[in-house]
């Protein structure tokens, strides 16, 4: 991947304006990970300068900057305040420290990479992503419609919400990418994400309904979640693996939540 060259805008309204008029330009989001390719852009735009790294604690959400880092979402205290360790356990296996100090919440996000476990975990919780343009979308609805690209992304919003929450993940060593990640939350009702399997995570509708309907029947939804996702292969696991433990996983969180 190559730039001709590197911009670092003072305010959003001049990132944004780069952005439109250079259909070639691409965002910098802190460390992030690059296919290797030989890609080249015009022009690369670094938003560091533009104070979009906070966590504020507002009356009924709670606002994360697009440049905090994945390390200061993994250590907050406002953080694990609601939502207890799900968004710590989603983070704290990437790479190491040293890359969570610099990788961002927005480069996460926007690279839309099939292994994110912070993609996973934020799936079940009620978030929004704010962008320069297009203004507020879900994050599912961001995820599954490739066509919202070239936009400056500001922050992301997360409800307050009364419940528990599991985040589980299996992998081959403790700082590898996941083979299969499962995030689940209750809340006003269960919600049942899975991620890597290897494309990017996707909210369960059937199983989701059958535990909502009958909590009772853990062993029956883990089971159903085998049958409503594809699994693909990799150089990690295969299909048939994934499937195996996407139903195992889901177990354990679901058990841990309604405990």
């Amino acid at each position: 991947m190559r730039f001709e060259k590197l911009v670092k805008p003072g305010d959003l309204e001049l990132a944004g304006q780069i952005l439109k008029d250079d259909p070639y330009s691409v965002i910098l989001g802190g460390y992030t990970f690059l296919r290797i390719s030989d890609k080249k852009y015009s022009t690369a735009i670094d938003l560091s300068d533009l104070s979009l790294d906070y966590i504020k604690d507002n009356k009924t959400q709670i606002e994360i900057g697009s440049y905090t880092t994945l390390r200061e979402i993994e250590t907050s205290s406002t953080i694990n305040r609601y939502w207890g360790n799900l968004l710590p356990r989603s983070l704290e296996n990437l790479v190491g420290i040293q890359f969570r100090n610099n990788a961002t919440i927005g480069g996460a996000i926007c690279c839309r990479l099939g292994f994110s476990e912070i993609i996973t975990a934020l799936l079940v919780l009620d978030c929004e992503l704010v962008f320069k343009e297009i203004g507020t979308v879900s994050l599912l609805d961001y995820i599954s419609n490739r066509n919202i690209k070239h936009d400056i992304l500001k922050k992301i919003i997360l409800q307050k919400r009364e419940g528990k929450s599991s985040y589980q993940a299996m992998r081959n060593s403790s700082t590898d990418l996941p083979i299969l990640s499962v995030a689940v939350s209750d809340f006003d009702k269960i919600s049942i994400a899975v991620g890597a399997r290897p494309a990017i995570a996707g909210l369960s509708e059937k199983a989701s309904r059958l535990i909502n309907s009958d909590r009772s029947k853990i062993a029956e939804t883990a089971e159903l979640i085998a049958e409503e996702f594809n699994f693909g292969n990799d150089l990690r696991s295969s299909s048939e693996y994934r499937k195996k433990i996407a139903s195992v996983l889901v177990k354990h969180a679901l058990t841990e939540v309604l405990s």
